[in-house]
């Protein structure tokens, strides 16, 4: 019961949110249209003041009553329950709340919506509490072996069950005696903020874990490969020990050069900013800080902290090697049915391009120098393929053999 008016209290504040948003669009075309000598008329705008005067009013007005519904609509559902500080959605929910943080969740997390997904590790479906006696309860039978699967943008730990297919975590358990985790996260964060975060639990994790640990292996779905390279690189920094114990990194479809959907995203909005009548209608500068990293592939702060956002090259991103000592494996799919098919080379899995997803760059300083063995492309499957096809988990577990 909790859980849904939790729910309802975040979908009523991301609504209002929402009416401001559009309010100020509006009023920002209003403005323009006002400040602009009309065609046909000789009207100019310092001719007209009092309309400029009743608009802002008006304007005014719609966010007044806007805020008043808002704040009282709070205080009825804060009269309902007292917000948990830690909330477990249910499963139905998820995939629904997953999308908008993928596409609002700095929002969300910056305004204390309770919609906003908090950081979990998790196993057989529940949140893990990451202490030592926590821990030997929810894990009687954890393995020396463990491996961590993160997923990506706007997603769930539920993706790795597309399509009823057995998820490669419990095939690893079966066939490996790996412990599978599950990694839930906000997507629309940073990716950075996102790669601390997990970096830190991961450290809790290792020094709780109910028997010693022989191995860490970490899988990454599309951003998730991004978060887990961004957590390694803060964990070398932080000196943290949970880095040796990690022989194995599977990136999926990972965009690490950036993904061309993101590019031209950037460049529609970039370009209605330019255009007086259209710049208020350009609502995708206010798409997601976890979007907007995946544009370059930016996994530290100094890659987007004071950043200019009409610098169209990525000259500040940092170039960020392998970590030593570990084996990288990355799986990239493709539209075509060869190398040579242009489909493949032209829209990659219609998310990445493949270049991108094997670490392949023009400058040598950010190519990623992995081993050409360790690379595998699958033809004729697309982004979400990787999730599930039994070819990509046959060969996962090979590389965690």
């Amino acid at each position: 019961m909790s859980n849904s008016i939790s729910t309802a209290r975040g979908g009523t504040r991301l609504a209002f949110d929402t009416v401001e948003g559009i309010t100020t669009a509006v009023e920002r075309m209003h403005e323009t249209i006002a400040d602009r000598v009309v065609p046909w008329s000789e009207l100019r705008p310092q001719d007209m003041p009092a309309h400029g005067l009743i608009a802002s009013a008006v304007y005014g007005t719609i966010r007044g009553i806007n805020g008043l519904l808002r704040q009282g609509t709070d205080q009825v559902f804060g009269l309902l329950h007292d917000t948990p500080a830690t909330i477990d959605y249910s499963p139905e929910e998820i995939p629904t709340l997953a999308a908008l943080n993928g596409v609002f969740g700095d929002h969300l997390e910056a305004t204390g919506n309770p919609l906003a997904i908090p950081m979990s590790l998790r196993a057989g479906g529940q949140r893990l509490d990451l202490s030592a006696d926590s821990l030997a309860a929810a894990l009687r039978e954890a393995s020396p072996h463990i491996v961590v699967l993160v997923h990506g943008l706007s997603l769930s730990e539920q993706c790795w069950q597309r399509n009823g297919a057995v998820c490669i975590g419990s095939k690893l358990q079966e066939t490996l005696g790996y412990t599978p985790l599950y990694l839930r996260y906000n997507t629309g964060r940073h990716i950075s903020t996102n790669g601390q975060e997990f970096a830190g639990m991961l450290q809790d994790l290792y020094e709780a874990w109910p028997v010693p640990v022989e191995s860490v292996s970490l899988i990454g779905h599309s951003m998730g490969g991004l978060v887990i390279r961004s957590a390694c690189w803060y964990a070398q920094r932080n000196g943290s020990s949970w880095l040796q114990a990690l022989q194995r990194v599977v990136c999926l479809g990972t965009p690490h050069h950036g993904s061309p959907l993101e590019k031209a995203g950037y460049s529609l909005d970039m370009t209605m900013q330019r255009m007086p009548y259209l710049a208020p209608l350009a609502f995708g500068k206010h798409r997601s800080a976890g979007i907007k990293d995946l544009r370059h592939g930016d996994l530290l702060d100094e890659d987007w902290q004071d950043a200019n956002p009409a610098e169209p090259s990525p000259r500040r991103r940092r170039a960020v090697a392998l970590m030593p000592g570990v084996e990288y494996y990355f799986a990239a799919a493709t539209l075509g049915a060869d190398m040579e098919d242009r489909r493949g080379r032209v829209l990659g899995d219609l998310l990445v391009r493949m270049d991108s997803a094997v670490g392949s760059h023009k400058d040598d300083l950010r190519k990623l120098h992995i081993k050409p063995e360790n690379c595998r492309i699958f033809h004729e499957k697309n982004h979400f393929d990787l999730l599930d096809d039994e070819r990509v988990q046959e060969q996962i577990i090979a590389w965690l053999s």
